[in-house]
């Protein structure tokens, strides 16, 4: 019996934080971020402030735990060791993209807490798990030929991220006058990191 009551109350934990975060980002669509507040937030969901900040300890944490339900695809994706690691590690990164594609307001916040990561990274945090699963699909390639062995593992993974941040950044940028930045982030991205692939393929198809 009480092992019945312990699941049904992290059940309801879980609802609870997920109706709070449904909210947060219905908010964020309609107001965008700066504008939404917390209390906007609670009232949306039904909560006590308090309960807000049982789960979220601040208004960007929603924004993180967005990265962290993404990530659960992600690591299926990584995983699917049927797939070339190249068409696996363009889809990382587009899945990622396709998430903030039609929000450039929270896209300016993942791409804040991007930089904020990666100059002070929180052990076990979404981007670290994405670092991991990055690195992983990168030595699968090398191991089966797919991508360049002379080329270390880490630096492939700084050429793919900054295609990524660098096509958010351009993206994110004044859209007058540039058609491109019209285009759906995910597109972007894979066109540039494309471009990168090329060059961390075995010459002639031989590691």
């Amino acid at each position: 019996m009480t092992d019945v009551l312990i699941g049904r109350r992290e059940r309801k934990k879980e609802e609870t934080k997920h109706r709070i975060f449904v909210s947060a980002l219905s908010l964020f669509n309609e107001r965008g971020f700066e504008a939404t507040t917390i209390d906007d937030i609670t009232e949306r969901a039904d909560v006590a402030k308090g309960t807000f900040f049982n789960y979220f300890p601040r208004k960007e944490a929603v924004v993180e735990y967005l990265a962290e339900e993404w990530m659960d695809g992600a690591e299926a994706t990584a995983g699917d060791s049927g797939h070339p690691a190249i068409e696996r590690l363009l889809t990382l990164y587009s899945g990622a993209s396709r998430a903030y594609d039609e929000n450039p307001d929270l896209a300016r916040m993942v791409m804040r807490s991007a930089l904020e990561r990666f100059c002070t990274p929180a052990p076990g945090g979404a981007w670290q798990r994405f670092e991991g699963l990055v690195m992983r699909t990168i030595r699968e390639g090398q191991e089966r030929g797919e991508l360049r062995r002379d080329v270390d593992p880490q630096e492939m993974y700084g050429v793919l991220g900054s295609c990524f941040l660098g096509s958010l950044i351009w993206w994110l940028g004044p859209r007058d006058n540039c058609p491109a930045r019209q285009y759906p982030l995910c597109d972007v991205v894979r066109h540039l990191q494309k471009m990168a692939i090329d060059g961390l393929r075995p010459a002639g198809g031989v590691a």
